[in-house]
């Protein structure tokens, strides 16, 4: 389990295309548990699930290979807490439309003090009202002390703390107990995000009855949101929420 070395990483650190994200836009959130997608290297999510094509993308345990260029069909900006000669593993964010890597959050912790780092990835995505969608792919520490948990949160909100404008927050937040859920709900309202909700709460992960996966949001509508029940892919299950932007 190596340190990566490079970080974040991808073909380029902002994508060649130019377009906006569109008025309304999907992103989707899910922990892959490192499970091999190669073979969907240049196949889209949507022929794996029974959805929309999605805009955004925001994977947790992602596997890359070293030369990959995309990612379920999309070009990717990825953040890896593991290196290897061959593969990455981290967050990933994904999309066909212009986004730039603005920062990688590796913890400064690791887990049980001597296994791996986790990572966040904070992008940039124009949008068609000429504003800027922050959006922060997180993959939140577990094994430490709850002292280290809320330093690495605050670690991030210092790169946050001055942006302006919509912002989303998804991934797997390590949430599983109610100590951690009550200091997220605290760093939540001081960025001013709202929590997704869902019409059934039942396929999201949880543990000790405590959900994992997450996505908050401010400066957009909710249009439409909904958690997939594929547990014969991952551990954790996918949820997908659609933005209108305000005008």
């Amino acid at each position: 389990m190596y340190k990566p070395k490079l970080t974040p990483i991808s073909h380029l650190l902002h994508s060649e295309n130019k377009d906006a994200l569109p008025n309304y836009f999907g992103l989707l959130t899910w922990n892959l548990h490192k499970v091999d997608f190669s073979h969907f290297i240049h196949r889209p999510i949507e022929q794996l699930l029974p959805i929309d094509p999605p805009h955004l993308l925001s994977l947790q345990e992602a596997t890359a290979r070293q030369s990959q260029h995309k990612f379920f069909n999309l070009p990717f900006i990825m953040a890896p807490n593991i290196e290897t000669k061959k593969k990455h593993f981290g967050v990933l964010t994904a999309s066909a439309f212009e986004m730039k890597a603005h920062h990688q959050c590796l913890t400064q912790s690791r887990e049980l003090g001597w296994m791996t780092h986790k990572t966040a990835l904070i992008t940039e995505h124009p949008l068609q009202n000429g504003e800027t969608l922050t959006h922060v792919n997180i993959h939140a520490i577990n094994f430490v002390s709850h002292s280290a948990f809320r330093k690495e949160l605050q670690l991030i909100w210092h790169f946050l703390s001055e942006k302006k404008g919509p912002m989303i927050l998804s991934g797997d937040f390590n949430t599983w107990n109610k100590t951690r859920v009550k200091t997220l709900n605290t760093a939540i309202k001081q960025l001013n995000l709202t929590e997704v909700r869902y019409p059934t709460h039942k396929a999201i992960k949880t543990l000790n009855w405590q959900p994992l996966d997450y996505v908050f949001y401010r400066g957009l509508s909710v249009e439409k949101s909904q958690a997939l029940d594929v547990p014969e892919i991952s551990d954790h299950n996918p949820l997908i929420v659609y933005f209108s932007v305000l005008s």
